[in-house]
């Protein structure tokens, strides 16, 4: 509105150049957006429809894509991350195990959970998955969140987002919040916010469309505009206290998952882009069989219209006796053509292609053909089947250790007060522990006079494992060392080199307790 004039220290070009960059990378993902609505409208179709239209309507929609996806997403959640914090120098080794407690709690805190298993769907179903971690000043904490793909805009050209322009984020935000806090817009805030979602659009009442934009400046510094019907009602360059950008990580604070990469550009294609055309295959063949199953399962008959046959009688299966003027061979039953064993045939090897197309063979579900029935054997063929599963969840963790990095950057900026956390010990126990930014920091005295510089850390994901079968595997593993005799105090040294050299999960802290527990006895 032309009645509102900005006077910050942002240039009128650059804004005009943002949103003209808006308006482009809006129009660039277009294609995108087209794309993830018809993988939408194909999964909704394993679900949608009512029992009355399929009852009318005979047509197959089997949902093996469905199935596919639920059952990829079922073992990302079994490999749920946790992350383990290590120091990069000696001062860093009290503060890498405390951190890591910390951001453990920090993660529960902000939910985190919830929003991994919300975005593994979104990730096999679209390609993409989008992590929002903000610092949320008005309650002092951080916010971790699933961004709808709809409502963020960046270079659709660059496979890193870290090198767009710009990013924006809209959101429709509630009128009387904006008022409060940007009353000096008041005229702004008086529309109802225009949403789309994946599968319609609609608009919500006593809401405005805000856009936030995000841009670095040469300087390498992050910052924020929020934006109104093309005003600027707020930007941290104008505000004290952020000369050094809104985040001191210099990262923008979004987090993209890909499953399948596509060249030159930050989103990915899904699994129903992979099986989709296979699965159309499927059906097709599963609405012939059906319909020959059901033309087979109910006999049908020609009748001449002067045959003089009463039909009513001839279709009541309850009549003993059917009356009939004329010739009897005015009535014949019409010939039905058995289906061919290789339609069936090849139903099944196209059922096998889609398993193999989205990794979802039946062993990997417990199911197994050929004679296999113990349990080691079927668990052998599962992990050898998971690759590609291993290797979707890897790729989340690489996007989960970005996660925990700006976890860490927003506790190192923000979190000036003490505050505590509830964590628990290797043994389960639970208790308290304080922390602050400060103990992000180590004193330096190398210049001559005390400054403060930055502990740097590494960030090494660990399994929390919820899978049973991988718990009791764990335990068998331990209790295989014990009967072997390792852990006997004669061999403490040989038990030590023995373990370095294996592979299992918890195999550090194993050795960690057998270091603390042989030293106990020696003192």
């Amino acid at each position: 509105m032309s009645e509102y004039k900005y006077n910050g220290k942002i240039p009128a070009s650059f804004i005009e150049e943002a949103l003209s960059a808006y308006r482009q990378y809006k129009s660039d993902r277009e294609p995108l957006i087209k794309r993830i609505r018809d993988d939408e409208e194909f999964y909704r179709r394993s679900y949608e429809r009512t029992y009355s239209g399929i009852e009318s309507n005979m047509q197959c929609d089997t949902p093996l894509i469905f199935a596919a996806i639920e059952n990829c997403r079922a073992d990302a959640i079994d490999n749920y991350p946790n992350a383990n914090i290590i120091e990069r120098e000696p001062e860093g080794t009290a503060v890498a195990d405390l951190l890591s407690k910390v951001v453990e709690a920090q993660l529960e805190i902000s939910d985190f959970k919830s929003v991994y298993k919300e975005n593994m769907r979104n990730k096999l179903k679209y390609g993409t998955a989008v992590y929002g971690v903000f610092y949320d000043s008005a309650n002092d904490s951080i916010d971790i969140r699933s961004i709808d793909i709809l409502d963020i805009y960046v270079d659709m050209h660059i496979p890193d987002i870290e090198e767009s322009r710009f990013v924006f984020i809209s959101a429709a935000i509630e009128n009387d919040l904006l008022l409060k806090e940007y009353p000096e817009f008041s005229r702004l805030f008086c529309g109802d916010a225009q949403v789309e979602t994946l599968s319609n659009s609609y608009s919500l009442k006593e809401r405005t469309n805000i856009l936030d934009c995000y841009y670095k400046k040469p300087d390498g510094t992050v910052h924020l505009m929020k934006i109104c019907d093309d005003v600027v009602i707020a930007a941290t360059e104008d505000m004290p206290g952020y000369e050094n950008g809104l985040y001191s990580h210099g990262h923008y604070p979004v987090v993209f998952d890909v499953l399948y990469p596509c060249e030159h550009s930050p989103f990915g294609f899904g699994m129903i882009d992979i099986g989709k055309s296979t699965q159309v295959e499927i059906n097709k063949l599963d609405d012939a069989i059906t319909e020959n199953i059901m033309c087979a399962s109910k006999p049908r008959y020609l009748t001449k219209r002067n045959g003089g046959i009463n039909e009513d009688e001839f279709c009541d299966i309850s009549k003993s006796i059917i009356h009939y003027e004329g010739d009897t061979d005015s009535i014949r039953a019409v010939d039905h053509q058995t289906i061919n064993e290789y339609f069936l045939s090849h139903r099944e090897c196209k059922k096998d292609e889609l398993k193999e197309l989205l990794a979802n063979r039946d062993f990997q579900q417990g199911g197994t053909a050929g004679g296999v029935t113990a349990a080691s054997a079927i668990e052998t063929l599962r992990q050898a089947g998971e690759k590609r599963s291993r290797a979707i969840v890897s790729d989340s963790y690489d996007s989960f250790k970005w996660i925990v990095y700006m976890v860490i950057e927003l506790m190192r900026q923000f979190f000036t007060e003490e505050r505590v956390y509830r964590v628990s010990d290797p043994m389960g126990k639970k208790s308290f522990a304080k922390f602050s930014n400060s103990m992000l920091y180590k004193t330096d005295y190398s210049s001559g006079r005390i400054t403060f510089k930055k502990l740097m850390f590494d960030i090494d994901v660990v399994v929390q494992r919820e899978n049973p079968y991988s718990r009791e595997n764990a335990n068998n593993t331990i209790l295989q060392l014990w009967s072997s005799g390792i852990f006997n105090p004669d061999n403490k040294d040989c038990a030590i080199v023995a373990l370095k050299n294996m592979q299992f999960d918890g195999k550090e802290r194993l050795i960690s307790d057998l270091q603390t527990l042989y030293e106990s006895e020696v003192n």
